[in-house]
């Protein structure tokens, strides 16, 4: 632990049930632990959520990414970077597609390439860096 390390970490976990939600009770631990580091929200996708759910409901929208996650990078020297992992489509849907570099000399697949950034985060605000 490092007292000058002011950094926050927010994860937007998006699924299609509730019981689909990996580790949920030790991310809510850890966010009750400490909540001026970590902030988590929850989206669902499928077509039985509860009524009573408190979390998001959606793959996804500009309005999700601005109140789920860290504003974009400032000019006052505060940086966000976000990650996102899911199926194509869904990646696709938040940051737009990917590539891959030619194929390694083994003959293996190419490392994946992000491409220009698109979709929610782009709409949202977001610039790639």
């Amino acid at each position: 632990d490092d007292p000058a390390d002011d950094t926050k970490v927010y994860l937007l976990s998006i699924n299609r049930n509730e019981h689909d939600i990996l580790m949920r009770k030790e991310i809510d631990q850890l966010a009750k632990d400490h909540p001026n580091r970590l902030n988590v929200s929850y989206s669902l996708t499928g077509k039985d959520v509860r009524s009573d759910w408190e979390g998001y409901i959606g793959r996804g929208s500009v309005d999700m990414a601005k109140n789920a996650l860290p504003p974009p990078s400032s000019s006052d020297g505060k940086t966000t970077m976000i990650f996102v992992c899911g199926t194509d489509g869904f990646r696709d849907m938040w940051a737009g597609p990917i590539a891959r570099a030619p194929p390694l000399p083994d003959g293996s697949k190419g490392p994946k390439i992000q491409g220009d950034l698109l979709g929610v985060l782009k709409e949202a605000g977001y610039e790639a860096s």
